[in-house]
């Protein structure tokens, strides 16, 4: 696995904070084996850890036919699924995914501090073990679902959402007072139903920081759900409003070049 970099921003909770609330984000294990990750987070001291899906590998994995509009792009872009489909096949066996990974990665984080998950689309298939699992070791998993969370004297409603489902659940969510909080995997739905919505920090992944890195700005050369040289690949938009990790594992045949895997350390003031 690669080495990996530690990100840290700052969110204003516009609650004059007597001490900040550390959060480590976390995302897209994808059953890989993170314990640096793990051995980090253990160093950075939070006071809550926020996973934001694809933790699990729970899914129909054959490339699915992406019909682009533009003919070379949509070469491009297809070029890119079926063949790291193939070249996947061909990974070593430590390479691959794993859930005991996970399920050792979890056990050691709800020690660290609390833990809150939501899904990613690589979870459509979770099973029933895997919820069982969640519920034993002491992971809140948040599937279109919120809570109220207090740490100290910092108060907000916490809200996980996730690919498929939310339609119902997300305006009842919106309308809640407080400070909003919204683990949310593709940073695409933010754009797309929530950047006017007044939820004050939505944490997301999925992209893996565009795989490879082009340019002294970092630009993504192939983002999922953005395709090719997608805007939300990794950082912070929206004025602050977003961020989004480059995730935690590499997963595709393909090296992370110039495009490190990611903790995301937040301390809210």
């Amino acid at each position: 696995m690669s080495k990996f970099i530690i990100t840290r921003y700052t969110a204003d909770s516009k609650q004059h904070l007597q001490q900040p609330v550390r959060i480590a984000h976390v995302s897209d294990l994808h059953e890989r084996n993170c314990d640096d990750i793990m051995d980090a987070i253990k160093k950075e001291h939070p006071d809550l850890i926020f996973i934001t899906g694809d933790t699990f590998e729970r899914y129909d994995n054959r490339p699915q036919y992406e019909f682009e509009r533009r003919p070379l792009k949509r070469v491009i872009i297809n070029t890119i699924h079926y063949s790291n489909y193939l070249l996947t096949m061909l990974l070593p066996p430590k390479a691959k995914a794993d859930d005991e990974n996970v399920r050792r990665f979890l056990k050691e984080a709800v020690t660290v501090a609390p833990v809150y998950m939501s899904l990613g689309n690589h979870e459509q298939k979770l099973q029933h073990r895997d919820y069982r699992f969640l519920c034993d070791t002491g992971v809140t998993l948040l599937d279109n679902a919120d809570i109220d969370l207090k740490v100290r004297d910092f108060q907000c409603v916490l809200g996980g959402m996730s690919c498929w489902g939310y339609e119902e659940w997300l305006p009842t969510f919106l309308k809640k007072d407080g400070y909003k909080i919204l683990l949310c995997h593709k940073p695409n739905q933010y754009a797309e139903l929530l950047t006017d919505s007044g939820v004050d920090l939505t944490l997301s992944g999925h992209t893996h920081g565009g795989q490879v890195l082009i340019g002294k700005k970092g630009v993504g050369f192939f983002v999922p759900g953005q395709g090719l040289f997608g805007k939300l690949a990794h950082g912070r938009f929206f004025d602050g409003r977003l961020i989004v990790s480059a995730g935690c594992a590499n997963t595709v045949a393909c090296p992370r070049f110039f495009n490190p895997r990611e903790l995301v350390m937040i301390v809210v003031i």
